[in-house]
């Protein structure tokens, strides 16, 4: 297992060797730590592509340095998580730190007493909280600034221009209208995902019959389809397609699949949905005739925030958020399933959801 790695930013070696001797106490092997006298050579570190920092504790009285003023510009550069090392009654140094930023502070004359391993792992979580949120705030400004923009730019032209004849209004109506929807879909999908990020799911079973579901499903993404001249071909089991499932969800699943499925498709394709049944499971799988993604891509797929991109792209400029595919397993999840995907490039990708078919949490 790869150690994480420590950097230790104190100018006093007394200090430093009793922060590794208490760190000794949680299993050393865990961590290599790399010690800094000061913030020049926390920078070297920081600045060396060999080294990929886990965590920062940083000691707040630094020679002729402040403390403070390091935090700061370790955050402006979103290095790793910062725990600031403190004396003892310095409350309101502390309160200072973590208004700047620090995941949290130790006064030094407490190490001795301090579970590192659980700070460490405190520290890393709430920091990772944070980038989500971050991130979470990108994804819905640059999403929404787009449709915003066009939803804007028409509606001026309807106020400014009076006379325009009656099909190029309509035209506009089409657009404004389509972009207003597109919006509304992104700002659903930004709700869930803070909900499902917090498993806060709530399912509402029922006994559902599958095969009808996906056979309004697909129905209701012919047009979508026809618009590339994209053919859906449906083949699924009509006996014994029943299951026990929150109908909403895993229908905005399987909408998820069939829209990425022909966004992601070229012309004169088609995409091929089928529903079987193996054991106690029920399966639906939707595969494609598309671009492929990249195998070493496909494990970033279902993560909601990845700074992985996938190389993959929409074949018609659609719009595309890349939160579906995390949502939906969030889903699959929560019903107790599964869903998996296979794919090769040139040749077209397949998802298939795995649900169980007993009543279990009815």
């Amino acid at each position: 297992m790869k150690k994480q790695t420590i950097l230790l930013c104190d100018d006093d070696p007394v200090d430093r060797k009793l922060f590794k001797k208490y760190l000794g106490t949680v299993r050393p092997s865990d961590y290599l730590v790399l010690e800094a006298e000061n913030s020049s050579e926390l920078n070297n570190f920081l600045a060396d592509k060999n080294v990929e920092a886990d965590i920062i504790f940083l000691d707040y009285y630094l020679g002729a340095e402040n403390g403070v003023d390091i935090l700061r510009e370790l955050r402006k550069a979103n290095s790793a998580p910062v725990i600031m090392l403190t004396g003892r009654g310095d409350q309101e140094i502390a309160v200072e730190c973590m208004k700047e930023g620090a995941m949290d502070y130790i006064p030094k004359e407490t190490l001795h007493e301090t579970d590192l391993r659980k700070l460490i792992r405190q520290a890393e979580e709430k920091w990772e909280l944070e980038r989500e949120r971050d991130q979470l705030l990108g994804i819905a400004a640059h999403e929404l600034r787009n449709p915003l923009a066009v939803i804007l730019g028409y509606t001026e032209i309807l106020q400014t221009y009076d006379e325009l004849p009656a099909e190029k209004k309509s035209e506009i109506l089409n657009v404004i209208y389509e972009r207003s929807h597109h919006l509304l879909n992104i700002i659903n999908e930004l709700l869930t995902v803070t909900r499902v990020d917090k498993g806060i799911i709530n399912l509402k079973k029922k006994q559902v019959n599958l095969h009808e579901l996906l056979v309004k499903k697909v129905a209701d993404y012919q047009l979508q389809a026809a618009k590339k001249s994209i053919t859906i071909l449906y083949n699924g089991e009509t006996e014994n397609a029943e299951a026990v499932i929150d109908r909403d969800r895993i229908e905005e699943v399987v909408a998820n699949l069939l829209d990425n499925a022909i966004k992601y498709s070229p012309r004169d394709r088609k995409v091929h949905v089928s529903l079987g049944r193996t054991g106690t499971a029920i399966t639906i799988t939707i595969r494609d005739e598309g671009q492929g993604i990249k195998e070493e891509e496909l494990k970033f797929l279902f993560k909601l925030f990845s700074s992985k991109k996938i190389s993959t792209l929409p074949t018609g400029e659609e719009a595309s958020t890349g939160l579906g595919l995390a949502i939906s397993k969030k889903v699959i999840d929560a019903h107790g399933g599964e869903i998996a995907v296979e794919s090769r490039v040139g040749q077209g990708t397949s998802f298939t959801v795995i649900l169980p078919l007993t009543n279990r949490n009815l």
